[in-house]
């Protein structure tokens, strides 16, 4: 029989510890298994029966380890238990690296704390046995060193953990919640400190266009909110700020500028939302010299009190590299400065995908375009989605929405954010448009009724449903940047980007012209055209002659009559503060309005009745 020395007493005293610990898990798993999930930010498990039987397992491994802490006299079980202990350790980093929660991490880490002394002293206990080692030197016999190695081990990848990686998953309590506030994933990779992101237009004011705020560059604000529509926060380590497809695709009007609060319609065109002014914001800021700790602190320990931890953590690590993450950032978007601005409710949407994540060359193309509208999508007959129709598959237009608001293809992968973007594809399925919010000319609707069936629906469909159709650009005759911006190659790329994940990309396409689009919601599309180029329904009618060649962009509220947003003034009054607007020149590459040229030889009565019609869809 063995006799147990020094090194093995304390190898089996770590392992008692360790099988208690696993025991408190344990338990606390069995009758609180939520409780302990939510605590430890993880996802949530249905039905609870598979964290209890997780929890059931770890018991009966527990006692597989009780021999164990006779290292001498039972060797092999010992040395089980240290393998197990490390294999736990690789496991979990596995998992992690497999695109699945950081917060598993802290199981690698508990597994390690106990894994690392136990191999050690087994180590040691085995070569004094054979009597290779002598006793230990004077300055380690204080064996309260070796126990205590465990805690000083866990202590700092518990911080580390608790301040950068700790999760805490948002939940929204409907779909439409969701859509608007819900995450699709940008916060990881791409999320900016909440705190940072709060006080910026305080700081910074003057490089904002107007007082308010975000709101003043279009951002959408519901009552009651934290955050704009489009923008959600998450908490990963500390709270993070991200983007989600509502910043660009939720609609808002007014039907006079004395109203106070605009309607907002989820799933629209975001005719305000200044998404390149926002970029060109966070890029001057990051670009001045008074981005420093010094001057944001105060003023987020206004907002919220800091602890020791968080003031340093923010002083030394946030602060800095979310600077340093910003001008990378400019950096990267300066090919935005030898082309045309976006303006309002308008976005160059693939430019950045070809030129940043797949790697394109740089090339000349103007891919500005207006925010179509996701309503109805459940009544195309066909399946073609963008501008120009360039994939036909709804979730690989979901998935690369989420890749070009930030969300790289690990951070998709994850099972919570393939759910969220799933919630997300459901929803919009069931999107309906919004209703006509004035008094409809029922007769003389019904009479416009005749004017499209004849003229509009076999591109746009009996009721504006849309159609699969590709109406190739020399046909159509409207501005052709937007569609020479896509390339095949680009197309190609975007499908070998994924490949290796279970979702991966494959549909993208070439298309050699613009899609037929939807005509459902249609009054509150303005501007209309691919690009926004025609203000309103009634100048869409005119001969491109006759078309407006300069207006202003952004406002809310609504022509009824020409059937489009108010377009003849530089600035909208909002809850008493003035914010100027975008204004649109026809003359610029990429703003052409010519083309689509049908309806335009009606006669006069037949476009009054026609306008009253597409007012219905």
């Amino acid at each position: 029989m063995n006799t147990e020395n020094t090194f093995s007493r304390w190898f089996g005293r770590v392992m008692w510890a360790g099988i208690a610990a696993n025991l408190v898990i344990a338990v606390i798993a069995l009758f609180h298994p939520a409780w302990l999930i939510s605590k430890l930010g993880l996802p949530a498990a249905s039905p609870p029966v598979w964290p209890r039987l997780v929890a059931f397992l770890l018991i009966l491994l527990s006692a597989f380890y009780v021999p164990a802490t006779q290292p001498l006299r039972s060797r092999t079980a010992a040395m089980l238990a240290v393998v197990s202990r490390f294999a736990g350790v690789t496991f979990f980093a596995l998992v992690v690296l497999r695109g699945n929660p950081a917060t598993y991490l802290i199981f690698a880490v508990f597994d390690l704390c106990f894994g690392l002394p136990q191999a050690i002293l087994l180590y040691r206990a085995v070569k004094q046995e054979q009597g290779r080692y002598p006793a230990l030197p004077w300055v380690l016999r204080p064996w309260y060193v070796w126990s205590a190695l465990p805690l000083l081990v866990l202590l700092p990848w518990y911080g580390a953990w608790f301040y950068l990686f700790r999760e805490q998953p948002v939940r929204t309590a409907s779909a439409e919640e969701h859509f608007k506030y819900g995450s699709i994933g940008t916060e990881f990779d791409s999320g900016m400190p909440y705190w940072i992101w709060l006080v910026l237009p305080r700081v910074f004011p003057e490089k904002l266009p107007a007082a308010g705020g975000y709101t003043s560059l279009g951002m959408l604000w519901e009552y009651g909110q934290e955050l704009p529509v489009g923008f959600t926060k998450q908490t990963i380590g500390f709270p993070r700020v991200g983007l989600n497809c509502a910043a660009c695709h939720t609609s808002s009007y007014r039907k006079s500028e004395d109203e106070a609060t605009p309607t907002i319609v989820t799933g629209g065109a975001g005719q305000a939302f200044d998404a390149q002014g926002y970029l060109r914001f966070l890029f001057a800021c990051a670009s001045d010299s008074r981005f420093t700790a010094d001057v944001l602190l105060p003023q987020i320990e206004r907002e919220y009190p800091l602890s020791f931890v968080e003031r340093h953590l923010y002083r030394y690590l946030l602060i800095p590299m979310t600077r340093k993450a910003l001008l990378k950032q400019k950096e990267s978007y300066v090919w935005m400065d030898s082309r045309p601005a976006w303006g309002r409710g308008r976005v160059d949407p693939f430019n950045p995908v070809k030129f940043g994540t797949l790697g394109q060359p740089m090339d000349g193309t103007v891919g500005n375009s207006d925010m179509p509208p996701l309503w109805s999508l459940k009544d195309r007959p066909g399946r073609a989605y963008h501008w120009d129709g360039l994939n036909p598959s709804l979730r690989e237009v979901v998935v690369s929405s989420a890749i070009g608001d930030g969300a790289p293809p690990k951070v998709i992968n994850r099972p919570d954010v393939q759910e969220n973007l799933k919630r997300v594809e459901a929803f919009l399925q069931q999107l309906s448009s919004p209703a006509w919010p004035f008094a409809l000319d029922e007769p003389l609707k019904e009479q416009g009724r005749s004017v499209y069936t004849e003229h509009c629906a076999s591109c746009h469909g009996t009721e504006g449903q849309g159609t699969d159709r590709i109406i190739p650009a020399a046909e159509v005759g409207t501005d052709s940047h937007r569609m020479e911006m896509w390339t095949p190659q680009a197309a190609q790329a975007y499908n070998q980007y994924t490949s290796g994940y279970a979702w991966a990309l494959s549909s993208f396409r070439k298309e050699p012209g613009y899609l037929a689009a939807p005509l459902k919601g249609l009054w509150l599309r303005a501007p209309y055209l691919h690009n926004g180029s025609v203000p309103t329904l009634k100048d869409l009618l005119e001969p491109v002659s006759n078309r407006p060649t300069a207006f202003f962009r952004g406002n809310d509220v609504y022509d009824p009559e020409r059937v489009g947003f108010v377009t003849d003034r530089p600035r909208v009054v909002r809850g008493g503060v003035a914010f100027p607007l975008f204004r649109y020149d026809t003359a610029v590459p990429g703003n052409g309005n010519q083309g689509h040229l049908y309806g335009v030889e009606l006669p006069p009565d037949a476009k009054r009745a026609l306008l009253e019609f597409l007012k219905s869809l």
